[in-house]
């Protein structure tokens, strides 16, 4: 078993590899959206560079090559979550079919969609299409009954979610709102369980699960990534720590 509450320097893939069969309570994971482009242009920081450029050669794939990295990673998460886990996967528009029919077809259950909505989305640089104002979230389960959902309210329990986009802890290019991830870990698993993220980025989800009293594991490649998400964990109190070595939710 890996170490827990760490975020380890490796690929995903083989990270996972390291998991055994029905071990995780809750998968919440942004992989790539294999939609980078040295042709398609966005606007970062007030510049309009390639979309490869500004999200990073991690998220270039060739359209085959993406559907099998999808493929591997539905399989992959579906092995090591428990019966009745939940998986909150977000992808992009275009990937929605192909990644529900599939998953499907693997044996998870759909669920639901879920949007984050961006109150102030980038600008249009063509003015020949309709600006990007959210981001989809799938979510699906294991099993088709037995799944946890602790119903929070009518309020927060609505598959959308409203956001700044200006309200970010780091300069990584696809940071997602850290609100948003604790909501899903507070209605899709309880304290003490084991929270996956098989691409941290900048560690959002485990800064989400310690704040919660869960559990994390979480594989991310860039150390630059790994710096980021390591000084968020760094920033959290003390307490949250000492509440979690009482309890004994640290213990694998």
């Amino acid at each position: 078993m890996l170490e827990l509450n760490r975020i380890h320097h490796m690929d995903a893939f083989e990270g996972l590899a390291k998991l055994k069969n029905e071990s995780v309570d809750l998968i919440v994971t942004d992989p790539p959206y294999g939609i980078a482009s040295r042709n398609m242009k966005t606007i970062r920081q007030g510049r309009i560079m390639s979309t490869q450029e500004a999200w990073g050669s991690w998220d270039t794939f060739h359209p085959f090559d993406y559907d099998v990295f999808i493929l591997r990673l539905i399989s992959e998460c579906h092995r090591v979550l428990k019966p009745g886990g939940s998986l909150y996967m977000f992808l992009a528009e275009e990937q929605v079919g192909y990644f529900a029919r599939k998953a499907v077809q693997r044996g998870f259950r759909l669920r639901n969609l879920l949007a984050i909505l961006k109150k102030a989305p980038q600008p249009s640089i063509y003015k020949n299409a309709w600006r990007r104002g959210f981001e989809l979230c799938a979510f699906l389960t294991k099993g088709k009954t037995g799944s946890t959902f602790n119903f929070l309210s009518q309020a927060e329990c609505v598959n959308t979610f409203a956001y700044s986009t200006s309200d970010r802890y780091t300069s990584h290019p696809t940071e997602k709102p850290l609100a948003f991830i604790q909501r899903l870990i507070r209605v899709s698993s309880h304290p003490g369980d084991l929270v996956l993220d098989p691409f941290m980025g900048s560690g959002t989800t485990a800064v989400a699960s310690k704040t919660l009293d869960r559990r994390y594991v979480g594989f991310e490649l860039e150390p630059t990534y790994i710096r980021m998400a390591e000084e968020r964990l760094g920033s959290i109190s003390n307490e949250t720590q000492m509440r979690q070595e009482r309890t004994g939710v640290n213990s694998p």
